[in-house]
């Protein structure tokens, strides 16, 4: 680990917690309209429809859009079942500003922090640039560089979006290092020559090619418990360097 230089984060529910972000706005809507919705399930399947969407987007059967785009369909597609609460286009497009404002997990601001004393550390995400801006500023916390697919030609998990990624930093894979919770995400990473820590996952991604996978501990370079845990194993490297 004493060769890397740079991080690229994963944020959509690595960093972000985008489930109790739609959770409470979804809980908060069935209650102003007097409806039974379960919360959970509506957030998994807006998920899950929302990576189906992006298959087709990465396999040229949907023209390039960027994941705010992405959303706002996979809400309309799953909202039929959920009448109960009859939303209008225009409370959809609310909806789907919960993107914008998803809260991080506790420890994680002091520990980017400190990670940016020894590394450069950027985001590398499917979600849209203008997401992971808001939900930053929404947390007050800052990035050396955001990644955006969405400008990068190409979506994870396909290897060129973490090796343009690389060529942006101006860095061999080798000395880049991809951080997830999302095993498929990681394993990508490596394949594309990117060093790899895994940080145990807060909750359980709905099962989803693309966003979970059974987790082997062999694959990783690093895997922490949480952002702490990752900030002392790294800058304990980079000091050693």
């Amino acid at each position: 680990m004493r060769d890397v230089e740079a991080l690229t984060f994963d944020v959509g529910g690595s960093v972000f917690d985008w489930k109790n972000a739609v959770r409470t706005e979804i809980h908060k809507r069935a209650l102003a309209a007097g409806a039974d919705v379960d919360a959970d399930q509506f957030a998994d399947e807006w998920r899950v429809r929302m990576f189906s969407i992006l298959d087709r987007v990465r396999n040229g059967e949907l023209r390039r859009i960027n994941s705010d785009r992405m959303h706002r369909l996979a809400l309309e597609d799953i909202a039929p079942s959920y009448a109960q609460m009859e939303l209008s286009a225009g409370e959809l497009d609310e909806i789907n500003t919960v993107w914008h404002r998803m809260p991080v997990w506790p420890e994680f601001p002091d520990a980017l922090m400190r990670l940016r004393e020894h590394y450069r550390v950027v985001v590398l995400t499917v979600l849209s640039f203008a997401s992971v801006v808001d939900s930053s500023k929404y947390n007050g916390i800052s990035w050396d560089g955001v990644l955006s697919c969405e400008f990068l030609g190409q979506y994870k998990p396909n290897p060129e979006a973490y090796l343009q990624a690389c060529h942006l930093l101006g860095l061999q894979p080798a000395r880049v290092m991809m951080v997830a919770t999302h095993p498929l995400d990681l394993e990508a990473a490596r394949g594309a020559g990117l060093k790899t820590a895994l940080v145990r996952p807060k909750f359980r991604e709905p099962e989803r090619s693309g966003i979970s996978s059974k987790v082997n501990t062999s694959n990783y370079d690093c895997i922490a418990a949480d952002y702490t845990d990752l900030a002392d194993r790294l800058c304990a490297a980079g000091k050693q360097e």
